[in-house]
């Protein structure tokens, strides 16, 4: 048998992060599993949807390598990637129909990653459709309690996506009407996703809200208004008798108790632990900030913390629902031995907000 030729790509070694190779498909898991899983990234957010735009840029990055791109070419693959997931979150209703946010990632990966390697829209669309059919993933992901797999399912997205371009490359044929044809994606959701795609814009990148503090990204607004209440007020953490925060449904939902689960149960890890705001308000009230030392297996276990998260309470407020995501609103109360109730309200967390720049160039121009 004759060796593989080294042109194709699927046979190609990629050079990993932090050292080594891998072939792409499991270079993609690995890189995306980096981007990922220190929590420190970016999201776009709709009423009742969200999603981690970052989550395709290892998979960009790997196909980057392979088609040897420049600098350029690179970061318009981002921002194709980036404006399918974040039009998919504007305009469909993954989340709310109980698929994980990585779902999308189907799309987006293989649109901006065939881009890059120069391929026909027909392999493309080949690759978009057996990604989409084979690798959807559900919002049981983010539910109480949360697993190391939060943090890695992105990844699997990427390896999926990956491992359906090496099977269209090979001319391997996909359900080319997964979306629109019958018990596709349309019918799953229960409602047509309504995208012109020719004259949609691909200028999404700034529109991500970014985080402030190593923690989900509902859960942003609520601590900087705990840590600005605490600083106005010079409050010590021993003395707080009580903490109650107001906040939209969503970060209610996520992280104070709501859909996905119960916030005040056992918080003993990582993932646990950035998806409970009263973890997270506890810990940011004692040491004044919420970043990676605020997740080290010992300082979530550490009797003070765990016991002031005990007088955390998280309700939802239906004017702040309303506002979202426009505004990102909380209300921190917090009462103290000496009797005093202290109150302080935010609209948003600095620099959380985006600046809209939208339809320069039509996004189907870039990927054909």
């Amino acid at each position: 048998m004759s060796p593989p030729d080294p042109r194709i790509w699927w046979w190609r070694s990629c050079t990993l992060i932090a050292g080594g190779y891998s072939n792409p498909v499991y270079a993609a898991f690995w890189h995306t599993a980096l981007v990922r899983y220190v929590d420190a990234m970016d999201n776009i957010m709709a009423p009742t949807e969200t999603a981690h735009t970052a989550d395709n840029f290892g998979g960009v990055l790997t196909a980057a390598e392979i088609a040897d791109a420049s600098g350029k070419d690179l970061m318009l693959a981002v921002a194709v990637s980036w404006s399918i997931q974040s039009l998919l979150v504007e305009k469909a209703n993954f989340m709310s129909k109980g698929f994980d946010h990585t779902a999308q990632l189907a799309y987006s990966i293989p649109a901006a990653a065939g881009k890059l390697m120069g391929w026909d829209t027909s392999t493309i669309a080949n690759a978009i459709a057996m990604a989409v059919a084979s690798d959807a993933s559900f919002a049981g992901i983010r539910s109480k309690p949360l697993s190391e797999w939060k943090g890695l399912a992105s990844a699997q997205s990427a390896l999926g996506a990956f491992n359906a371009m090496y099977l269209a490359q090979g001319g391997i044929q996909g359900p080319l009407t997964i979306i629109e044809g019958q018990q596709g994606v349309e019918h799953l959701l229960g409602r047509p996703i309504d995208i012109n795609w020719e004259t949609e814009g691909y200028d999404w990148v700034p529109q991500s809200t970014i985080k402030k503090f190593i923690a989900m990204i509902h859960t942003q607004a609520p601590i900087e208004c705990l840590l600005e209440l605490i600083d106005q007020y010079h409050i010590q953490a021993s003395d707080i008798v009580s903490i109650y925060a107001d906040v939209p449904q969503m970060t209610y939902d996520f992280s104070g108790g709501g859909l996905y689960g119960n916030a005040m149960g056992d918080v003993t890890t990582k993932e646990q632990a950035d998806h409970s705001l009263p973890y997270l308000l506890a810990v940011a009230a004692l040491d004044g900030q919420v970043m990676q030392p605020q997740f080290r297996p010992e300082r979530i276990t550490r009797d003070d913390v765990q016991n002031l998260m005990k007088k955390v309470s998280v309700e939802p407020n239906a004017d702040f629902t309303k506002r979202y995501p426009k505004d990102f609103c909380s209300k921190i109360t917090i009462k103290t031995k000496d009797g005093q109730t202290k109150v302080h309200e935010v609209k948003d967390y600095p620099a959380c907000r985006a600046i809209h720049l939208r339809g320069r160039m039509p996004l189907i121009s870039l990927i054909v």
